[in-house]
């Protein structure tokens, strides 16, 4: 139960901030509410996965196999940094642009969590940017932040 913890608590938090944007949508007309409560509703429904999933590992002898091991302990330090660079993102999106801040934010996370190698990490990130740009402003002309490219 001791091991289960620090997941109760991550999903409290996670929990919590969804509840703060589902109060947030109740201010929104219909055809602007409807997506975020979508992306809430999933973020609950994960949260309580991650509980049921860690339960479930807690009950197997812990191997390298299954997951249970010392590869799946939390590392509090690298969480904070993660934050910080979530927030970092957040607070450069207007004054950098969306499209200088996001490939950016990407290629600095997925390369501080060691995620892939650094081709595949700028392919996502230059990838993922042009789906963004095609899909949001080519496609559905919605603007985003240009910062510095304005």
């Amino acid at each position: 139960m001791k091991r289960l913890i620090p997941y109760l608590l991550f999903a409290a938090a996670i929990d919590s901030m969804a509840i703060v944007f589902y109060l947030n949508t109740l201010r929104m007309p219909k055809a602007a509410y409807q997506m975020p409560r979508i992306f809430i509703a999933l973020v609950l429904l994960l949260s309580v996965l991650m509980i049921v999933e860690q339960a479930v590992l807690m009950r197997k002898p812990p191997t390298e196999a299954n997951g249970n091991g010392p590869s799946r302990e939390i590392n509090p330090v690298r969480i904070a940094v993660f934050v910080l660079m979530i927030l970092g993102y957040i607070m450069t999106i207007k004054p950098l642009g969306y499209f200088i801040a996001t490939p950016a934010f990407l290629v600095g996370t997925l390369v501080f969590l060691r995620s892939t190698r650094l081709p595949w990490v700028v392919a996502i990130a230059v990838g993922f940017t042009g789906f963004v740009y095609l899909l949001f402003v080519l496609f559905l002309h919605m603007p985003v932040p240009l910062g510095l490219l304005d």
